[in-house]
């Protein structure tokens, strides 16, 4: 049924160690507006230290979040069912190279914030699908947080939510959820 799999990072991947309250209230930012939102609307010369700061962050996380239990497997499996992969992440391109060197992870296709426009925009998923040559349709988007779930199904995708405690207000908006990864291989039937 499935052709490819698109993986978010941080959350899904990753554990996720950016704290996103803290981080909003350091930046200035409202509880309501996403991060790099907010500072897109903001002049050049507001939003050019808050993104040094944010960056500043991402790369912290970045260089020491631990890997989610069963990524490695979960990827591999993936792949020796011959389906493609994919990483699309709202993380600056410079944290997602440390991860992915950190971890010696392997996609056919990882694009960061800089290859935009970002989720909750469905464009990444449509342009990834397009580029590995998969129907949106048989593409699984694996993801932890709202973002995820609402540019997959704005892109006729397949929503999987990592949920690890089992329990999410935005729960309604996936295909389906799953607590690790390990369990996305028998979801995905491989």
């Amino acid at each position: 049924m499935y052709q490819g799999v698109i993986f978010d990072m941080d959350g899904t991947l990753i554990e996720p160690l950016l704290d996103f309250a803290r981080l909003r209230s350091e930046l200035g930012i409202s509880p309501e507006m996403g991060i790099l939102e907010a500072l897109d609307a903001m002049g050049p010369a507001e939003a050019a230290p808050r993104r040094k700061r944010l960056i500043d962050h991402e790369m912290l996380a970045a260089s020491t979040a631990a890997l989610h239990p069963g990524a490695v497997e979960t990827l591999n499996a993936i792949r020796a069912a011959g389906l493609k992969t994919a990483l699309l992440t709202r993380s600056a391109a410079e944290a997602m190279a440390v991860v992915l060197e950190r971890f010696d992870l392997r996609f056919d296709l990882a694009w960061s914030r800089e290859n935009g426009p970002i989720k909750p925009e469905p464009d990444g998923i449509l342009r990834a699908c397009r580029q590995l040559n998969i129907a949106p349709a048989r593409t699984a988007c694996v993801g932890d947080f709202r973002y995820d779930m609402q540019a997959a199904n704005a892109a006729g995708a397949v929503g999987i939510l990592l949920a690890r405690t089992g329990e999410c207000d935005f729960a309604d908006l996936a295909r389906h959820v799953i607590t690790e990864l390990g369990q996305l291989p028998t979801l995905l039937g491989i």
